[in-house]
């Protein structure tokens, strides 16, 4: 009798065994079914137009041969790398019901987001992104195919963030950009104080003030922060409305920046008694948010050069 137990104990076991091993077989096989290249683009290299749609209006990413534009205005190029770089790693992880995508698209502030990738007019990829409420899992959708939980692996990231970004964001900060090349003069004005206004050209194969003896260091210094300086945020018309009485009144200062082909850019601050917020200030006629730090760093009067 015990023999028997034994037996019927050990067929058990084998059993069991051979269950366990088929289903985790099972998982493994339901796993690797999953395509990791249904949304990847061949090559990227190749792609000179992306596009955004969504119903809060249409994106789009060009590459004019030089450089990428959003919009017809030129793009912020680290986050087109980034975006690149996005694409080319992001993965789907598991399919999700159309009971939960269903849900999904319900939800309140719900945006579906189609992105196409052409290659001159030919389209090379096109797929829809979506997000959870919570702005924690991202979901991909080719077609009227079935959607797909997507990630990157090794980072918990919402990979959506990047394809819900509005016009303005997708812009280049950088406000004069310019280097020796290209620098012709410098204007700086203060209308409270215009005996402080100063000039800075480009003379003897160095940068000089005119009209007194600057002190090189700190003037190096100041072109630095001018040509590096960037928006924290370009504001839509509608952003800048709170503004509107500020931008009434005389900048605090002002600074013209020409090059060599007479091109220039002016920017205006308005210094506000909110010393920590940022700081709002037209680049010609638009409105855009300045950090205070960097507003610091450009904020000088003719007399901090004098060499002393």
């Amino acid at each position: 009798m015990q023999e028997k137990k034994n037996v019927r104990l050990l067929i058990s076991l084998i059993v069991l065994t051979l269950g366990t091993a088929l289903f985790f077989a099972a998982g493994f096989e339901r796993k690797s079914e999953i395509d990791k290249s249904i949304f990847k683009i061949p090559d990227q290299t190749k792609i000179d137009h992306v596009v955004f749609e969504s119903p809060k209006g249409k994106i789009e990413l060009k590459f004019d041969g030089g450089k990428w534009l959003v919009n017809n205005l030129e793009a912020d190029k680290q986050l087109v790398k980034v975006f690149f770089a996005t694409i080319l790693q992001a993965e789907p992880k598991r399919k999700i019901s159309t009971a939960q995508q269903d849900s999904l698209i319900k939800q309140p502030g719900a945006n579906k987001i189609k992105v196409g990738f052409f290659e001159g007019q030919q389209v090379q990829k096109e797929f829809w992104v979506s997000g959870n409420g919570a702005k924690t899992e991202t979901y991909f959708q080719l077609n009227d195919q079935e959607s797909y939980l997507v990630t990157i692996p090794g980072y918990r990231v919402y990979v959506a963030s990047i394809f819900e970004l509005p016009p303005n964001d997708w812009r280049e900060k950088r406000i004069f950009n310019f280097n020796w090349r290209n620098f012709k003069s410098l204007n700086a004005g203060f209308q409270s104080d215009s005996k402080q206004n100063f000039t800075i050209s480009f003379r003897d194969k160095f940068f000089g003030i005119e009209g007194i003896d600057a002190d090189t260091t700190k003037l190096n210094d100041y072109l630095d922060a001018v040509s590096l300086i960037g928006s924290e945020r370009i504001l839509t018309p509608e952003e800048s409305k709170p503004y509107d009485s500020l931008f009434a009144t005389a900048p605090s200062f002002q600074i013209e920046v020409q090059d060599i082909a007479k091109r220039s850019i002016i920017l205006k601050v308005f210094r506000s008694n909110r010393k920590r917020e940022a700081v709002p200030a037209k680049v010609n006629d638009e409105a855009i948010l300045l950090s205070p730090q960097a507003v610091n760093a450009i904020d000088r009067k003719r007399g901090f050069f004098v060499r002393k």
